[in-house]
C-alpha cells in the first residue's frame, strides 16, 4: 500500500465535494429555476396522473442544468401524495445511455426492477415500466441529460417516443413527467417541429455564470462544504479563478471549470508541499483543465476513446496544424490498437466514432476546402490540453481493458 495515502491533506479536508456529481446543499443563483421547476411540477405533485409535465432545460456546460434537476430529484423522491401514490425520480445521461431501450432500461433499474439487457424490444420494455409503476401506485419524474446526443440521432426518433409515452401506452393517467437537459439551443431547434411543439412551452433557460458569481460558488464549497481548509485558500485564489472563467470577463461562465481548476491548483501545491495554494498554481491548473468534463470522456465507448487517443497524438506531433484528415487519423488509430492489443474498426465504425465524438461537442469535424487535394473530413480538438487529454484517455482505456472492454 502506498503510504503518502495515509498522510493528511493539508489543503483537502473532503475533496469528493469539488467533483462534478457532488450535488451542494445550497445551489447558488440559481433559485429563479429551481421556482419555476417547481412551479411546472406542482400540479403533477398535487394530483399525480392528471398532467404530462414536459419541461426542458437549455445552457451551456457547468451553468447548474444537472445540480438543479437532481436537487429536484432528491426532493421529490419517496413523496407521498394525498391519495398515498409515492413519487419515484430516475436520471439518465445520453452520453451513457444512446439509444431509447438502453434509456429504458436505466429507468428501469432505477425502479428497482430486474431489466435484462436482451429478450425485450424497447416497446415492451415502456409497459413493463408503465405497469410497474401503475401496480405499485407509483409516479416517475425522469431527467434524461445530455439530450443533444439524442437531437442528432435517427432524426430525433428517440425524443419523439419519449415525449408521446401516453399515446403509446393508450393510458390516460400519466405516470410520467419528464425534464430534458439540453446543452445547446441549438439542438432544440433542429428537431422536428412535432417534437418542438411538444417541448417549446416550458423552457428554463440557465445563462453562464459571472465573475461574482462563480466566486460565491467557490467560496461555498470551502466554507459551507468544507472542501478545501480556509487557511489554504486566499480571496486572490478564489477571485483569480473567477476572473478566468466568469462569463463577464472573458470565461465561459462554467463553474465545473471553476471546480475543476481550484482542485488541480490544490493537487500542486500539496504536490509542492505547501499549505496554501499560491496564484502560480492556479495558473497551471488553469492550463491543464480541459473544457469537456471527464464524467463525459470516461462515458465513451472504448473505439472512441482510442480514436480520440489517436487524435491527441496526431496534433501533438503535427503542431502547426488545429486539424488532420480523416485517412491520416484512422492510420494513427490503427497503431493505438495495436499499442493495446485491440483490433481495430473498419472505416465505417471510424467514421461513426468521429460522428459521435463530434455531436458531443468533443472534436470539430468539416469537409475541407480549397488548398487540399480532393474532398475529405478534417478532424480537429478545440481548446483542449492534449498531454492532459493523453494522460486521461491512457488511464481510462488501461481500466476498460482490465475489466475486459471491447470495442463497438
Amino acid at each position: 500500500m502506498y503510504e503518502g495515502a495515509w498522510i493528511p491533506s493539508k489543503i483537502f479536508k473532503d475533496e469528493s465535494k469539488l467533483q462534478p456529481e457532488y450535488i451542494p446543499r445550497r445551489l447558488l443563483h440559481r433559485d429563479e429555476q429551481v421556482r419555476a421547476l417547481e412551479e411546472y411540477f406542482r400540479l403533477f405533485l398535487q394530483k399525480p396522473g392528471s398532467i404530462f409535465v414536459r419541461v426542458v432545460f437549455v445552457g451551456p456546460s457547468g451553468t447548474g442544468k444537472t445540480a438543479v434537476a437532481r436537487k429536484f430529484g432528491e426532493k421529490v423522491n419517496g413523496f407521498r401524495t394525498r391519495d398515498g401514490s409515492v413519487i419515484r425520480f430516475a436520471y439518465v445521461n445520453c452520453h451513457a445511455n444512446r439509444t431509447l431501450f438502453s434509456i429504458m432500461q436505466k429507468l428501469g433499474r432505477d425502479l428497482g426492477l430486474d431489466v435484462p439487457r436482451r429478450g425485450y424490444s424497447r416497446e415492451e420494455l415502456i409497459y413493463v415500466i408503465w405497469n410497474h409503476l401503475k401496480g405499485a401506485r407509483e409516479y416517475l419524474i425522469a431527467t434524461i441529460d445530455e439530450v443533444d446526443y439524442l437531437a442528432g440521432v435517427e432524426g430525433g426518433e428517440a425524443l419523439y417516443v419519449l415525449t408521446r409515452l401516453p399515446e403509446i401506452t393508450g393510458d390516460n393517467v400519466f405516470r410520467i413527467g419528464l425534464v430534458f437537459v439540453f446543452r445547446e439551443l441549438e439542438s432544440f431547434l433542429r428537431l422536428d417541429r412535432s417534437i418542438q411543439s411538444t417541448l417549446q412551452h416550458n423552457v428554463i433557460k440557465f445563462e453562464p455564470y459571472t465573475r461574482a458569481q462563480l466566486a460565491d460558488i467557490l467560496w461555498a464549497r470551502v466554507i459551507e462544504e468544507g472542501a478545501l481548509y480556509e487557511s489554504a485558500v486566499s480571496d486572490e485564489v478564489i477571485d483569480m479563478i473567477a476572473e478566468l472563467i466568469g462569463y463577464d470577463t472573458g470565461g465561459r461562465g462554467d463553474a465545473r471549470q471553476a471546480l475543476e481548476v481550484l482542485e488541480k491548483a490544490g493537487k500542486i501545491a500539496e504536490r509542492e508541499g505547501r499549505s496554501m495554494i499560491l496564484p502560480e498554481d492556479v495558473r497551471e491548473a488553469y492550463s491543464r483543465v480541459m473544457p469537456v468534463s471527464k464524467e463525459v470522456v470516461a462515458n465513451l465507448k472504448l473505439g472512441e476513446k482510442l480514436l480520440l487517443l489517436a487524435l491527441t497524438r496526431l496534433l501533438q506531433r503535427k503542431r502547426f496544424v488545429s486539424k488532420v484528415p480523416i485517412g491520416l487519423l484512422e492510420l494513427e488509430y490503427q497503431e493505438v490498437c495495436e499499442e493495446f492489443g485491440v483490433e481495430p474498426r473498419r472505416h465505417t465504425a471510424v467514421w461513426d466514432y468521429v460522428r459521435n465524438l463530434h455531436r458531443m461537442g468533443i472534436v470539430t469535424a468539416e469537409r475541407s476546402g480549397k488548398g487540399q487535394r480532393g474532398r475529405t473530413t478534417l478532424v480537429g480538438l478545440s481548446a483542449i490540453p492534449l498531454q492532459e487529454l493523453e494522460r486521461e484517455l491512457i488511464l481510462m482505456i488501461r481500466r476498460e481493458l482490465k475489466r475486459g472492454g471491447q470495442p463497438e
